[in-house]
């Protein structure tokens, strides 16, 4: 009999929602919205820090060391893999080889492409030494197969080009000789030759009238450091320091670990994330009170409807535990709908939204997104609960006779 009662009160609240469909569109609509706010916001800053976190721990560097006018740039860059073009001397990196406690230096350079029709591609270019370099070549999906030739290039993961293809940077044709796995960071956007093949740019007209060609076999963009494995925290501070002040002629540099580098990066997320946080709050209370706002009201068109069954011998819990089913329908459809629609419009756009909203790394597995997505229903249900708890009140206080006067 028990299970009976609780079918018949299931059935009751899918009939009502049915009768009042354009009502029950409208809440399911704010719960809709408010579910993919909250999921969005939430897959988007978990993203960024990811990004951040990918960065700093896959740099393969220890130190880093790029010229102060150039922080910006590179940092950009590294993170998001936005085009630049960084020059300095290239004796620098004799002068970092020399100081104590450094262990290996591998330069490398920072050309940006145009959004041209002399590059088929906007992306960072990397040149790089193979011989030195420990930094780049790691991320190789097959280390062994690939060895770098003149005139050949590496492509990041997201690089729309496969092994064997051209690409045209600067009217120059450059053959895909490999491409690397994920990264998550900027590496996924960029391109990567030796340094050889980037000088064959000074052949190009619309190179030399971007770029300072001239010199260009003197100049890098940056030394990536590998220091001694028994440096401590203490001994790497003032290394840092030896390694800012070994330059002679006053020459200003920046020597700094990956996550120094992109401390401005974290707190431009921090920030975000604080708005981020503003709107999620701004949803929940919104649709919160939508809800709770419109089964109130309603619940003056349904007093009649309420009187009736009480006279009929229904119990005040049992009306109540209609609108509560009421509620959790609208709430469990709008939640999972919510979760669902966006989920799928963010997978099936994630390339353009990386690259509009500069995030590096925009994962949407099963592992990132279940917990936001049980978080988002759980917010939902508890949302119509509250509208449930609101409405069943109004009806609680009511009298039997009166709820049937004051529809007559």
């Amino acid at each position: 009999m028990k299970n009976d009662k609780k079918l018949n009160v299931l059935t009751i609240a899918v009939q009502n929602l049915k009768a009042k469909k354009i009502r029950t569109g409208f809440m399911i609509f704010f719960v809709i919205l408010m579910s993919a706010t909250v999921f969005f916001s939430s897959i988007l800053m978990n993203n960024l820090k990811q990004g951040i976190k990918n960065t700093t721990e896959r740099a393969g560097a220890d130190v880093i060391v790029i010229p102060n006018e150039g922080t910006e740039n590179i940092r950009d860059s590294l993170f998001a893999g936005t085009p630049c073009s960084v020059f300095f001397d290239k004796s620098w990196k004799d002068a970092v080889k020399q100081v104590d406690g450094v262990k290996h230096v591998s330069a490398q350079m920072y050309v940006g492409t145009l959004s041209a029709s002399c590059c088929d591609l906007a992306v960072q270019m990397i040149a790089f030494d193979p011989e030195t370099d420990f930094v780049v070549q790691p991320w190789l999906k097959d280390q062994n197969a690939v060895k770098l030739k003149k005139g050949q290039i590496l492509v990041g993961d997201k690089v729309k080009a496969e092994p064997g293809d051209t690409l045209q940077f600067y009217l120059t044709e450059f053959e895909v000789a490999g491409k690397l796995e994920k990264t998550g960071m900027g590496y996924d956007r960029s391109v990567f030759m030796t340094f050889d093949t980037l000088y064959e740019l000074k052949d190009s007209e619309t190179a030399k009238a971007n770029l300072p060609m001239e010199d260009i076999e003197n100049k890098i963009s940056m030394l990536m450091v590998d220091i001694d494995d028994d440096i401590t925290d203490m001994d790497l501070i003032h290394l840092k320091l030896d390694i800012t002040n070994c330059v002679p002629g006053g020459e200003k540099m920046y020597a700094g670990s990956m996550d120094e580098i992109l401390s401005g990066i974290s707190a431009q997320v921090k920030k975000l994330s604080g708005y981020g946080n503003i709107l999620t709050y701004i949803s929940l209370i919104s649709a919160a009170l939508a809800l709770i706002s419109i089964f109130i009201l309603t619940i003056n068109e349904r007093r009649y409807e309420f009187g009736v069954l009480y006279a009929l011998g229904a119990k005040k819990s049992q009306m109540q535990n209609i609108i509560l089913s009421e509620a959790l329908i609208i709430s469990g459809i709008g939640g999972i709908s919510g979760v669902m629609l966006t989920y799928g419009l963010v997978a099936a756009f994630k390339d353009v939204i990386s690259i509009k909203l500069d995030v590096p790394y925009l994962s949407m597995g099963i592992k990132e997104t279940m917990p936001i997505a049980g978080l988002c229903l759980a917010i939902a249900i508890a949302t119509g609960i509250a509208a449930a708890v609101s409405s069943a009140y109004q009806i609680s206080k009511g009298k039997v006779y009166r709820l049937l006067k004051e529809n007559e």
